[in-house]
């Protein structure tokens, strides 16, 4: 009976955290974000500027993320190999465009993030090596998570805050640098029942090399899906300066890393034509690059197509 107090809250976490990502719940508010876009705008005037397109800035954009995959696949393989695990980079960018292709066309319980760690893990000598894959996974997030935020706190310097905006971001960026900064003086004083994670070098010096590496990786990454958005933009006509653009990709993929829709659709085009809006710019036209970005998105990840069927499909991927 004294254990009973101790288990209702972590269950009831754990409840609440499967009602919030339960697939019929992300459903309905995709197609709730979705209608509520449909009848906001106009969309005789939305298709009216996709299909007046300039093709050759789409194209730019395509080369843009194709390019940004590839440097992505090589960050990945630097964290990974400061995590002691020695992998080819024509595989790491292979793997990596594999993740984006899962990503957008299977199941959300097949997260391309889950299907490159456990395809990571698989191969000769690589035996019981599932716990670094994963970290290899979630470092590489993180690093790119890092970038991001450091290259929207430089742009939100060209506008006006609220002054509670700026004491609330500044608070959360110092506490993720000061924690990544003291991590490695607390890694060997985790609590027990996190030992496994000890056992990863992250308080070693060939694992920070590896990890300050990446950064500006990931950050050239970030210019790349920004100026990738610039391009779009250009090709239906919204005008906005680059530091805008920076802002509305930047947050939009900040709440798109929540699991409450289907793959992040609806929250992201709801996040691009209302903060499209705040900073000047027309709604018709930020619809339209929305829409042009998940061209952009399918045409740019179907190498991972190539990779999954090189792999023997998606039974090959149950079966690991």
């Amino acid at each position: 009976m004294l254990n009973t107090p101790n288990k209702l809250p972590a269950n009831k976490g754990v409840w609440i955290l499967r009602a919030v990502t339960h697939p019929v719940l992300k459903a309905f508010i995709t197609v709730l974000l979705l209608t509520l876009l449909i009848y906001y705008l106009d969309l005789v005037a939305v298709w009216a500027r996709i299909i007046d397109v300039n093709l050759w800035y789409v194209m730019a954009a395509i080369s843009c993320m194709i390019t940004g995959y590839i440097l992505c696949g090589i960050r990945w393989m630097w964290i990974a190999k400061g995590l002691g695990m020695r992998v080819s980079p024509s595989r790491k960018v292979q793997l990596y465009f594999l993740g984006m292709f899962t990503s957008l066309f299977l199941p959300s319980t097949i997260g391309g993030d889950v299907v490159r760690g456990v395809l990571l893990a698989k191969g000769e000598g690589r035996s019981g090596m599932g716990l670094i894959a994963t970290a290899s996974v979630i470092l590489d997030r993180a690093n790119g998570l890092f970038a991001l935020i450091t290259l929207l706190t430089v742009c939100m310097f060209w506008f006006s805050w609220p002054a509670i905006w700026w004491w609330l971001w500044s608070v959360a960026i110092i506490t993720a640098w000061s924690t990544m900064m003291l991590y490695p003086r607390i890694h060997q004083h985790l609590p027990q029942k996190m030992r496994r994670i000890q056992n990863l070098p992250l308080d070693q010096s060939s694992f920070h090399i590896q990890w300050w590496r990446s950064l500006p990786v990931s950050l050239l990454f970030q210019i790349m899906i920004i100026q990738a958005h610039v391009f779009l933009g250009m090709a239906v006509g919204l005008a906005m300066p680059w530091p805008a653009f920076a802002m509305m990709v930047g947050l939009v993929a900040l709440v798109a890393i929540l699991p409450i829709s289907l793959n992040g659709f609806g929250v992201r085009e709801a996040g691009y034509v209302g903060l499209a809006v705040y900073f000047g710019g027309n709604n018709e036209a930020a619809a339209a690059m929305a829409a042009l970005w998940v061209f952009v998105l399918v045409v740019s990840a179907l190498p991972g197509a190539w990779v999954l069927w090189r792999l023997g499909g998606i039974h090959a991927i149950h079966r690991d």
